[in-house]
C-alpha cells in the first residue's frame, strides 16, 4: 500500500467502516469487489474513520495490494465534530473528484465534503424497509428506525445513488429520477463447478444475519422433513449454523465460517436460499449461479433476478413447493443440467465486474462535470 495517487485519473475517495478485508457476510464481498475495481481504474484511496491495527494492515497489503488506505485517526466512539473535522482535513490534503459512502448511516460526514466533489452513497438496500422487515423478525435496531420519507430526505443530499438490485433502483428512481440513480450489483466470477450424476449435496451458504437465521430455520422445520428417505445431506456453510447452535447430524452437516467456499461449493450437488425478508441483492443466490450449480430459492431470495426464473433456478415460497422442487431435482439430473447451463448464461452476461461496474465507473470518470 502506498499513499500515491496519479493526476490523469479521477480522485474518488470511497469511506467506510465495514472490515471489507476480512472475509464475511455479503456487504464484505460486495466492497471488497468494488475496491479491487475501482482501485485498477482510478485513482481511488479508501478512507477509514479509526485507526487500523497491525493485523487488517497486513490483511489489506495481502488481499489488496494495489489499494491506497487512509485513516483518519479517531477512537472507535470518538465525537461527530472531530470526525467532520479530521475528514474536512483530509480532503483539504487530499483533493477528491468523488467522494463515495458506505450505507446511509455515514451519510452524515456529507457535511465535510467541499462543493464541487461528486458525492454518492453506496445503499446496499432500502433501509426503511429492511429494517421494518428486521423489527419483524424480533430483531433490535442499534439505530433510530427511518421512515421513507427520512430516507428519502437524507438520500437526497448526495449528487448519486448507488442501488444494488433492479427493486431498490426502482425506489430510488421513483423518489429522485433515474438519472441519479447507479445500479451497481454483486459480482462473481464464474467457476463452474462438475455436476455429478446423483444428488445428494444440499448447501446453504450463509452469515447469522437474522433473515438468514428465519430462512434457515424455516427450512429445518417446514421443508427438510418433507425430503426425508430421499438420502440427501444438508451442508450449513458460514456462521448462520454455530449461531442457531445446531447439532450436526447423519443429514446435516454444520460447517461454521469458512475463509474458501469454493470446497464446498465443489461438493454441492444443489444450492438452496429459503431466505424469506430482507433486501438488496442476496450475494448467496448470485454465487450458486456462478458456479453453475442448480437452485431452488425464494421468491425473495432472488429479488431482482426475477427474469431469469425457471432459466437458472426454481422459485418455490411454500414449504410443499419447495420440498417438491428438490424431490424433482434429485430424480432429474437433466433438469439439474438444464439449470446449471442457464445460470452460468446469466451470471456471465450479469454478473461480472464490467456488468456490474461499468455505470458507476463511467459517472466517476465523469465527475469532473457534476450538474
Amino acid at each position: 500500500m502506498n499513499d500515491t495517487t496519479g493526476d490523469a485519473q479521477p480522485r474518488v475517495a470511497l469511506l467506510t467502516t465495514v472490515e471489507f478485508w476480512w472475509p464475511g457476510g455479503g456487504d464484505r464481498t460486495r466492497i471488497g469487489a468494488l475496491v479491487r475495481y475501482l482501485s485498477q481504474q482510478l485513482a481511488l484511496s479508501i478512507v477509514v474513520p479509526i485507526v487500523l491495527d497491525a493485523a487488517s494492515r497486513q490483511q489489506l497489503a495481502a488481499t489488496l495490494p494495489q489499494a491506497v488506505v487512509h485513516t483518519l485517526g479517531l477512537p472507535p466512539r470518538g465525537a461527530a465534530r472531530d470526525a467532520l473535522a479530521a475528514l474536512a482535513g483530509f480532503l483539504h490534503q487530499h483533493p477528491q473528484d468523488a467522494c463515495i459512502f458506505e450505507y446511509l448511516i455515514l451519510g452524515w460526514l456529507r457535511a465535510a465534503v467541499p462543493p464541487g466533489v461528486l458525492t454518492l452513497v453506496d445503499t446496499h438496500d432500502v433501509v426503511h424497509a429492511r429494517d421494518a422487515e428486521l423489527l419483524s423478525l424480533g430483531e433490535r435496531l442499534d439505530r433510530p428506525l427511518l421512515s421513507a420519507s427520512q430516507e428519502q430526505q437524507q438520500l437526497n443530499a448526495f449528487d448519486r445513488v448507488i442501488a444494488i438490485s433492479r427493486p431498490d433502483a426502482a425506489t430510488f428512481s421513483a423518489w429522485f429520477g433515474p438519472s441519479r440513480v447507479i445500479l451497481a450489483p454483486h459480482p462473481t466470477p464464474l467457476r463452474p463447478q462438475l455436476l455429478r450424476s446423483e444428488l445428494r449435496h444440499v448447501m446453504f451458504v450463509a452469515s447469522a444475519y437474522a433473515p438468514n437465521r428465519d430462512g434457515l430455520q424455516w427450512f429445518l422445520r417446514e421443508v427438510w422433513p418433507r425430503l426425508a428417505g430421499l438420502g440427501l445431506v444438508l451442508h450449513v456453510v458460514g456462521i448462520v449454523g454455530p449461531a442457531l447452535q445446531l447439532a450436526p447430524a447423519a443429514d446435516l452437516r454444520v460447517w461454521g465460517r469458512v475463509d474458501d467456499l469454493e470446497a464446498a461449493y465443489a461438493l454441492a450437488d444443489l444450492c438452496i436460499n429459503p431466505v424469506r425478508c430482507g433486501s438488496g441483492l442476496k450475494i448467496k443466490t448470485v454465487e450458486a449461479m456462478a458456479h453453475g450449480l442448480p437452485l431452488v430459492a425464494t421468491s425473495h431470495a432472488v429479488r431482482g433476478l426475477e427474469h431469469a426464473r425457471d432459466e437458472a433456478f426454481i422459485v418455490a415460497d411454500d414449504a410443499e413447493a419447495f420440498a417438491q422442487a428438490v424431490a424433482m431435482l434429485a430424480a432429474r439430473p437433466e433438469e439439474r443440467r438444464r439449470l446449471a447451463a442457464g445460470a452460468l448464461r446469466l451470471a456471465a452476461a450479469e454478473c461480472s465486474e464490467v456488468a456490474c461496474f461499468s455505470a458507476l465507473l463511467s459517472a466517476l470518470r465523469a465527475c469532473g462535470n457534476v450538474p
